[in-house]
């Protein structure tokens, strides 16, 4: 009737349908019924010779049933009985010594028990060839028991015999060190694995050399790696890995010294010691020479205007040495330059103000001002630019005449008396017609020419610069003047 409900919700049926599939569901449940009635008696029949110990009649039968059977509660009972068939043809077979045998029917049995048998017989016939003195197969019996069985409680066993072909046959240290850290994860304070804690014993000192090695060679890393891996192990004394852990983190911070990162310098010099008590007066002396070099850094970044992060050098010393009176007296210069700083900012924006009314002498003496509390680069071009306009205000074509006689290091000056020496030469001198050096107002706000003429009945040599006042410039006005200037 439920089938005939869920066709009825599916599809719509005419009522002749729906008559048909009753009756053939009323014929299809006697047959099942049937059905499972044969499956049963199959079933008990292999379970009688399964009794009688007829494992292989009662497999054959399994087999049938499993192969066709149709109640699953059924088929799962013939499936545990073909496997405990198995299992008892695989016990005979060992008894008989038939291992080859033996060993098929444990694998087709398949179950927990079968795998447990199974690693006895690997372990027994390992177990002869090491005694025979073959280790080759002994360990490939070891190395089947941990492939396929692994849950097998031979395990602890298998791995100390294991190690001990390693390591004698093989020299494969590694190897061994390998499967005992299985077997303390695994098994910790198994009577196995304490006696594999003794063939441990024969090599460990070679990996703590290594951890050493790779201290002295800087991979710091790397022999941490090591130390820890070692320390997790009771194969080794406590107090020599943690020594050596604290060597580690106290190497690291020296290089972090040299590194002037004295933040985590400090901090691996506090690992280094809980690791190391004993280094503590040793690290106290090192962390108090670590506060100097705080304030160092401090007054470095104080030079860089990085007045947040001086701060925290500073006060980073607090927590080795309160009141670190040098750190004291540092944050108090740098409060003394944040405020110099600030006023001279308020100053010199002053400055711009006058300079904007064109008070350029007043200007002049707020620049200089700040320049005194914060001799920015800033500060310092926008006092000369104000001290040159003062001087051209002053005395425009003296202040020229001045430039231009300065103008590295009178290097126009002489290079014109050169030029006119080299013209005497080969003119008279009343050949010659000599200028001087002229000043004329430019065109442009503070911009003022310098000329020159030399004359003679062949040639003719005009020289002409403009010279800007405000910021003391000089710019050649021909190529003849350009020249001169290379």
């Amino acid at each position: 009737m439920k089938i005939l409900k869920i066709l009825r919700g599916t599809y719509m049926y005419k009522p002749h349908t729906v008559a048909i599939l009753r009756a053939a569901t009323l014929l299809l449940i006697p047959l099942l019924l049937l059905l499972s009635a044969c499956e049963i008696n199959r079933l008990r029949s292999a379970e009688d010779l399964y009794n009688k110990g007829l494992y292989v009649g009662a497999i054959n039968e399994l087999d049938a049933l499993i192969e066709t059977g149709v109640n699953g509660a059924i088929v799962t009972r013939a499936e545990l009985m073909r496997s405990n068939s198995y299992l008892e043809l695989g016990k005979t077979a060992v008894e008989r010594d038939n291992r080859p045998l033996a060993v098929r029917f444990l694998k087709l049995a398949n179950s927990e028990a079968a795998d447990l048998e199974l690693a006895k017989l690997y372990y027994k016939m390992g177990d002869e060839a090491y005694q025979t003195n073959d280790k080759v197969l002994s360990l490939k019996y070891m190395n089947d028991i941990m492939r396929e069985i692994p849950q097998s409680p031979l395990i602890p066993q298998v791995l100390l015999r294991r190690m001990s072909i390693s390591l004698n046959e093989y020299q494969d240290r590694e190897k061994s060190w390998e499967d005992y850290k299985f077997l303390y994860n695994n098994y910790p304070d198994n009577p196995y694995e304490i006696q594999a804690r003794y063939i441990v014993m024969q090599f460990i000192d070679t990996k703590v050399d290594y951890a050493q090695r790779l201290l002295e060679q800087e991979y710091y890393t790397d022999a941490l790696k090591e130390l820890f891996e070692l320390s997790l192990y009771p194969v080794v004394e406590g107090s020599r890995i943690n020594a050596l852990i604290s060597d580690v983190y106290q190497a690291q911070a020296e290089e972090y010294i040299d590194a002037q990162d004295y933040m985590a310098a400090d901090r691996l010099f506090r690992i280094a010691v809980q690791y190391n008590p004993a280094k503590q007066a040793e690290v106290d002396a090192r962390l108090e020479g670590i506060t100097r070099l705080y304030v160092q850094k401090g007054d470095a970044l104080v030079q860089e205007r990085d007045f947040e992060h001086a701060l925290l050098h500073y006060t980073k010393t607090f927590e080795i040495i309160p009141d670190y009176a040098p750190a004291l007296s540092a944050i108090a210069r740098m409060r003394e330059i944040q405020k110099d700083i600030a006023q001279a900012k308020d100053i010199y924006n002053e400055g711009l103000k006058a300079e904007g009314a064109q008070k350029h002498a007043e200007a002049l003496r707020l620049y200089n001002q700040a320049i005194q509390l914060d001799p920015l680069p800033e500060y310092r071009a926008r006092s000369q630019s104000m001290q040159n306009l003062v001087e051209a205000e002053r005395d425009p074509v003296g202040f020229a005449r001045r430039i231009l006689q300065e103008y590295r290091n009178g290097l126009l000056i002489n290079r014109i008396a050169a030029k006119r020496n080299e013209v005497l030469k080969t003119h008279n001198p009343n050949e010659i017609r000599d200028s001087g050096w002229k000043i004329l107002l430019s065109t442009g706000q503070y911009k003022y020419e310098a000329r020159y003429d030399l004359l003679t009945p062949t040639d003719t040599f005009l020289y002409v610069w403009q010279i800007n006042l405000r910021d003391r410039s000089m710019v050649p006005l021909n190529k003849i003047s350009e020249a001169l200037m290379q």
